[in-house]
C-alpha cells in the first residue's frame, strides 16, 4: 500500500537540531569575550527577548536585519551593561560562534532521519533562521547527505508561516500533491500555522510539553521524534 507522505519538511531549530544547547554554548563564549556576567539570569533575559523578537519577525512586524541590530541592545540596557561595542557587532559575533560551535542534534535526530530516508522518503528542511549560521550548524550536524534541500526564509523573500514562503517552496520540490507533503516541527506560530497557511498537513513536535489553543489544529501532535514511526514507518 503507498504511504500517505512522500515529501517532509522538516523544521530545524529544537526539531532537528538542538538549538537551546547551541545558542547556550554561543552566549556563554560571547558573553564573556564582552566582558558581560555570565550568570543563567542573564542567559534567560536574553533568550526572552530573542524569542519575543522572532515572533515579531514570524508576524512580519520587523525585518530580520532589525531583528539583529535589536536584540543585543535591548537585552544591555535591560540589565543596565554599559560598553563601548557596538550591539550590530556583538550580534556579529554571537552568530559567528553559534554557527562555528552549533551542530548538535536532539537525541533520535540523525536515527530518525536514516530511517526516514532508507523507506524512501525525499527529506527538505524549512527555516527562518540566519542563513550562514543555519548553513554551518547543517554542516557540522552531519545529517546533510540524508537532506534533498534546504529552505532558508532569507533566500525565498519570505518566512514561515507566510504562505509565500511555502509557495516558493513547492515550486522547487518534486511533489506536487499536497495530501503528500508533510511538515514536521516545533512552533506553533511558525511551522503549525505555516502548514495551516499552506494547505498540508503537519506534526507538531511538543518538545517542550506546552499547550496548545483552538487557534492552531495540527493533524498529529508527538513529543520524542520516534513518535514519527508511527505515523510515517
Amino acid at each position: 500500500m503507498e504511504r500517505k507522505y512522500s515529501t517532509l519538511l522538516f523544521d530545524a531549530d529544537n526539531t532537528i537540531l538542538d538549538f537551546d544547547r547551541d545558542e547556550r554554548q554561543a552566549l556563554i563564549k560571547t558573553f564573556t569575550e564582552y566582558s558581560v556576567p555570565v550568570n543563567e539570569e542573564n542567559i534567560k533575559i536574553y533568550t526572552e527577548i530573542n524569542k519575543a523578537l522572532w515572533k515579531q519577525f514570524e508576524k512580519g512586524e520587523i525585518t530580520k536585519p532589525e531583528l539583529k541590530r535589536t536584540r543585543f541592545r535591548r537585552f544591555f540596557d535591560r540589565i543596565g551593561f554599559k560598553t563601548d561595542a557596538d550591539s550590530f557587532e556583538v550580534n556579529e559575533r554571537y552568530l559567528f560562534l553559534l554557527g562555528d560551535m552549533g551542530g548538535n542534534l536532539l537525541d533520535g535526530a540523525e536515527k530518525m532521519l536514516e530511517k526516514l530516508k532508507k523507506a524512501g522518503y525525499e527529506i527538505n528542511i524549512v527555516t527562518n533562521g540566519v542563513a550562514l549560521t543555519q548553513a554551518k550548524r547543517l554542516t557540522h550536524s552531519g545529517i546533510l547527505p540524508l537532506v534533498n534541500e534546504v529552505f532558508v526564509s532569507e533566500s525565498l523573500g519570505y518566512q514561515k508561516p507566510k504562505k509565500e514562503y511555502f509557495e516558493r517552496v513547492f515550486d522547487r520540490i518534486t511533489e506536487k500533491n499536497k495530501e503528500r507533503i508533510l511538515l514536521i516541527g516545533d512552533s506553533l506560530t511558525s511551522d503549525i500555522r505555516g502548514a495551516m497557511n499552506a494547505g498540508i498537513d503537519s506534526v507538531w513536535f511538543n518538545l517542550f510539553s506546552d499547550t496548545i489553543s483552538d487557534d492552531y489544529n495540527p493533524t498529529h501532535i508527538i513529543t520524542k521524534l520516534d513518535e514519527l514511526e508511527s505515523i510515517l514507518l
